[in-house]
C-alpha cells in the first residue's frame, strides 16, 4: 500500500465536542488534542524522528486538519478536496494545515510500511505538518468515524467553522474553499480587534 502524494499536498501548504449534525457551528472549541506515541515527524539531517504534538498549534491562525485512517481507500476520500486546494489556496504562511493519520485504522502488518512512506514524504517535503497517531488518540477524544477521512477547519480562536466526515460535494468544497479564504483575508488588526462573522 502506498500513500498518496496528496496527503502531503494538505500537510505542505503553509509550510471533544461531538461532531453530530447538530454540532454548534461558530460556538463550539476544537477539543484539544495531545498524541505522544509517535507524533509530528521531525527531520534531522536525513533522518526523521518523532516528537510529541499537540492541538492547538500556533493560536491565531486559521487550522485546516484533516484527521484519517491510515489505509488506501480513506487517503482518496478526500483527494478533491486537497487537489483544490494546493491550486485555490495561497501557499505561504496564511494558514497551519496539518495531516494526521491514525495508524491503529492501518491494515494489519502494514503499520511499518506507512511509517516508512511518511518518513519519505517528510524527506521530499520538510514543510509539511506530518502526525502519526499510533493509538487512534484523536478518533476517540474528537469521536471520529473508523475507518474514514474528516476534514476540521478551525478559526483563529480554534473555534470549529467547518466540520465534514467522509467524501465532499462539489458544493461542499466551494463552500469550505472559501471559508477558508475568508477567514486567512483577514489581518492582525481584525484578528485583534474585531470577531469573526
Amino acid at each position: 500500500m502506498i500513500l498518496p502524494r496528496f496527503l502531503i499536498a494538505l500537510a505542505g501548504l503553509t509550510t471533544a465536542l461531538v461532531f453530530a449534525a447538530d454540532l454548534p457551528q461558530q460556538t463550539t472549541r476544537l477539543a484539544d488534542l495531545s498524541i505522544a506515541d509517535k507524533g509530528e515527524l521531525v527531520l534531522s539531517g536525513d533522518d526523521v524522528g518523532y516528537r510529541p504534538w499537540s492541538y492547538p498549534q500556533q493560536p491565531g491562525k486559521v487550522h485546516v486538519l484533516q484527521y484519517l485512517a491510515a489505509t488506501r481507500a480513506a487517503s482518496k476520500i478526500n483527494e478533491p478536496f486537497t487537489d483544490r486546494m494546493k491550486t485555490e489556496l495561497p501557499q505561504g504562511g496564511e494558514f497551519l494545515s496539518t495531516t494526521i493519520l491514525n495508524l491503529d485504522e492501518a491494515m494489519w502488518g502494514t503499520s511499518s510500511f506507512v511509517l516508512s512512506e511518511l518518513k519519505s514524504n517528510k524527506q521530499e517535503f520538510p514543510r509539511a505538518i506530518l502526525v502519526a497517531d499510533s493509538d487512534g488518540a484523536g478518533l476517540k477524544q474528537w469521536q471520529l468515524d473508523r475507518e474514514s477521512s474528516a476534514i476540521i477547519v478551525t478559526d483563529p480562536q480554534g473555534v470549529v467553522r467547518y466540520f465534514k466526515q467522509g467524501a465532499m460535494s462539489d458544493s461542499e468544497i466551494d463552500n469550505a474553499l472559501a471559508l477558508i479564504r475568508q477567514y486567512i483575508s483577514y489581518n492582525g488588526e481584525t484578528l485583534a480587534g474585531r470577531p469573526f462573522k
